[in-house]
């Protein structure tokens, strides 16, 4: 089984923005190959992303983001951050969360991206582009 979606490579913009826990806006941008994990609310799926150690993802970058502010409880007890930016999720193409993409920042493209099933699933279908 794999989680992947093999719609090859394709662009992406290197720099994105969103809001932080706090309320701040923030702009950033992608500078290495960075994993980022799309969550929602109401999600089981995406609470147990949310709960795994950040070295389960094997050592790469991790980025959780969201399309809307919710007071969600797996959110605030997370040790990963949840950035609120709309415009990452139109531009990564993501529909339906829980999503990945493994993000390129040095060439700004999506080198990967699927449904998770778990970390373990995730490293295994991105080991050979890491």
């Amino acid at each position: 089984m794999r989680s992947f979606d093999d719609r090859g490579e394709r662009p992406v913009a290197r720099a994105y923005e969103g809001r932080l826990r706090s309320g701040a806006l923030t702009q950033r941008t992608f500078a290495t190959r960075t994993l980022v994990l799309a969550v929602k609310g109401n999600c089981d799926g995406c609470a147990a992303l949310l709960r795994t150690p950040l070295e389960a993802f094997g050592g790469v970058p991790v980025l959780v983001i969201a399309a809307t502010e919710l007071d969600e409880p797996a959110w605030r007890d997370s040790s990963l951050d949840v950035l609120v930016s709309p415009s990452l999720f139109a531009a990564l193409d993501i529909r339906w969360p829980p999503f990945w993409a493994l993000v390129d920042g040095e060439r700004g493209c999506v080198l990967r991206e699927g449904v998770p099933f778990g970390a373990e699933q995730i490293v295994a279908d991105v080991a050979d582009l890491l």
